[in-house]
């Protein structure tokens, strides 16, 4: 996993650890503001770009001594052994100090998905602390993405995603939905200490694979996280990742002595889930459920069109408007006239490529909506486009799609013809069913368009 937090936290380090002075201790406040418990904004891209840019600094080893660490044995600080390292002392040093503002607004957020995340932990049998991985995981924010690709709360890769069963797709990314990637997440994180039995090499693998984890405890002839730490034999982002954790995990455990609030849990209306056939867009679930767009969108964060995706499916709403939406469950595909989305059905002649030039988008997005290489999709198959239906009529009659017929001329050959024609060689035989080799004749008639047939395909 590439987690976002940790990054500052290990520029940071490299810092403190390549002065000459001591560090300060670590001291209890005694007195500090009020903090608000509600769940505070964060600036994601800003967030993130501030990291990245924190990034290139290298992670420094301390060869000071770690002082005793004050922890109080409550349950969450319990649930995970907590060791004793130079690497955390310092972690938690920089949070209290330089990240205070960071740490603070993530342990706020923490309690919008505590209840969800401790269900999730406990159904697998797992400690209470992992609770407080998303603090320098994601700052537990829904739609963070990492340069690297990692998406969501527990900053799932999208291969690692699948595995675990979140859906990930040109429709939906289910990483992005804090139910469903919290289950993924405690299934991962449960494997990977059967692995290891080990929690900072459980926590390691998280960050930066298994095998990467395993593959240095053999090289390295180890048997612990902090043999590959000292002898710098996993990437610095991993080696700064596990110290973090356990600093967050200590604050969390005795906030009020370091001076942090966490957020309370979270006493909102999560909604019903309401099953519906899509695609149906969240714009018009709106309209019908008199339900705010924004808020319907931060309840649906998986919905990456928000559309609900072709077929059976199902759309969070406030449980107040769960009743209205159901009742029309079964005409808001029909009656849906904001959905970008329609079907298309391929004649002899139509391709990917074609299709997408006449409606402006690139061929990619049409594999991606259909989950299907353009190589696949041929004559008399039914696909989706991005596009309105009442929208598509206009932009294939302006595109001119009648058959067409091109008389060959002296010199013509099927390359330079199908180039005139924005068609590419195979296009033009298939369109004319010339097997290669097939030669042309001067006079010939070639058919270098033809018609198509639209259907809404019953939205």
């Amino acid at each position: 996993m590439r987690n976002i937090l940790f990054l500052t936290a290990i520029a940071l380090y490299s810092v403190a650890c390549a002065t000459s002075s001591p560090l300060p201790a670590v001291t209890p406040s005694t007195q500090h503001p009020a903090l608000s418990t509600s769940s505070p904004s964060i600036d994601g891209d800003q967030f993130r770009k501030d990291l990245e840019d924190a990034y290139s600094r290298i992670l420094a080893r301390s060869d000071k001594p770690a002082p005793d660490t004050p922890v109080v044995d409550v349950e969450a600080a319990a649930s995970i052994p907590i060791p004793q390292h130079r690497t955390i002392d310092s972690a938690l040093r920089l949070f209290t100090v330089d990240m205070k503002e960071s740490i603070q607004k993530s342990l706020l957020r923490s309690g919008q998905y505590r209840a969800l995340i401790d269900k999730a932990l406990a159904d697998q049998k797992l400690p209470k602390g992992l609770a407080y991985l998303p603090v320098i995981e994601s700052a537990y924010l829904t739609k963070l993405t990492s340069t690297a690709g990692a998406h969501g709360i527990w900053q799932f890769m999208p291969d690692t995603a699948r595995e675990y069963g979140l859906r990930v797709d040109w429709w939906v990314d289910e990483r992005a939905d804090p139910e469903h990637s919290t289950r993924a997440a405690a299934a991962y994180l449960k494997d990977l200490y059967r692995m290891f039995d080990d929690w900072s090499l459980a926590l390691a693998a998280y960050n930066c694979g298994p095998n990467r984890v395993r593959d240095s405890l053999t090289a390295n002839n180890a048997t612990t996280f902090w043999e590959l730490l000292d002898s710098s034999a996993l990437p610095k982002e991993t080696r700064g990742y596990v110290p973090t954790f356990f600093a967050a995990l200590i604050i969390a455990s005795d906030p009020e002595t370091y001076g942090f609030a966490l957020g309370k849990a979270a006493d909102v209306d999560d909604g019903k889930r309401v099953d519906v056939r899509g695609p149906v867009s969240i714009e018009y679930i709106s309209e019908v459920t008199g339900v705010d767009e924004d808020t319907l969108r931060d309840m649906n964060p998986s919905l990456r069109r928000g559309v609900v995706p072709p077929g059976r499916g199902s759309v969070r709403v406030p449980s107040k408007a769960a009743e209205t939406l159901q009742a029309r469950a079964d005409t808001l595909r029909s009656d849906d006239a904001y959905v970008k989305v329609c079907t298309f059905t391929l004649r002899k002649g139509d391709s990917v490529k074609r299709l997408a030039r006449t409606i402006g988008v690139k061929p990619e997005t049409i594999e991606a909506m259909n989950n299907a290489d353009a190589s696949e999709i041929g004559s008399g198959d039914t696909i989706y486009l991005p596009v309105r239906a009442r929208e598509l009529g206009g932009l294939l009659a302006n595109a001119n799609t009648r058959d067409t017929y091109y008389a060959v001329k002296k010199g013509d050959t099927l390359f330079s013809i199908a180039k005139k024609h924005g068609l590419s060689v195979a296009e033009l035989r298939e369109l004319n069913e010339l097997r290669k080799g097939t030669a042309i004749h001067v006079g010939q008639k070639l058919r270098v368009a033809t018609s198509r047939t639209m259907t809404a395909g019953g939205m």
